[in-house]
């Protein structure tokens, strides 16, 4: 009896790209919520900007945020006071004048394809991407409560990159987040790599690079990503 099979089988689900004529006019965000100080330093950042330039070949506009060189308050929990409370423009944008929140905003607003990176902190996203999720509330709240959908036909993708095996763990709580405030996911909406157990960070951008199965899910994310975004926009078959 031969042995059963063992782990995942590499390259059974290739999604083929779309036209680039498709992608012309579909806009992607790339959003890092990674707090390493230097360019270049994070892993899930790196990995990012490799997507968007993926995309930027098929002829999508691309645009990147890094949470971490923006000044946005924590979210000052107006929904618990009373839902009525937590309203587009959120009010902390409102309050605090140096508040660069509404960038991010009109950015996701704008965009077609959202593309959200962490690396993992203790078996969770990162406390920049939390703040993201508090202060983006305000936009699910105009639907829940105002009955007014802020986030039609977008599409949301992640990139999680870290040495614990909590990829699972912060994809379940980003997926739900991602669902209320309604965005689609495609076919594979992830792309992560899971370090050694020793923690050499040192090496991670060379493994990274070399790992044909994160290699391959960030090339399915983009190419999943962009089939169901243009089917959104114009309601046809990416693939004809």
């Amino acid at each position: 009896m031969p042995a059963p099979l063992v782990g995942r089988k590499f390259g059974v689900n290739i999604i083929p790209p779309i036209e680039k004529e498709k992608a012309r006019n579909i806009k992607v965000l790339g959003i890092s919520g990674s707090s390493r100080q230097e360019a270049g330093m994070s892993k899930s950042e790196r990995l990012l900007l490799q997507a968007l330039e993926q995309y930027t070949g098929y002829g999508c506009t691309t645009r990147f945020i890094r949470l971490k060189d923006l000044k946005i308050y924590n979210c000052e929990g107006n929904y618990s006071e009373d839902p009525s409370y937590c309203t587009y423009p959120c009010q902390s944008s409102l309050k605090y004048d140096d508040d660069e929140m509404q960038a991010v905003y009109d950015a996701v607003l704008d965009c077609d394809i959202m593309i959200l990176a962490t690396p993992i902190r203790w078996n969770n996203h990162s406390a920049l991407v939390q703040k993201f999720v508090e202060r983006m509330n305000c936009i699910e709240n105009q639907y829940s409560w105002f009955g007014n959908r802020m986030i039609k036909n977008k599409v949301a993708g992640l990139i999680i990159i870290g040495h614990v095996d909590g990829i699972q763990h912060v994809a379940g709580n980003l997926l739900n987040f991602l669902a209320w405030l309604g965005f689609h996911t495609p076919e594979v909406v992830i792309a992560s790599w899971v370090g050694e157990n020793d923690e050499d960070t040192t090496r991670d951008w060379e493994l990274i690079r070399e790992n044909r199965y994160t290699q391959e899910d960030l090339q399915n994310l983009i190419h999943s990503s962009l089939r169901l975004a243009f089917n959104l926009k114009t309601g046809g078959q990416a693939g004809e």
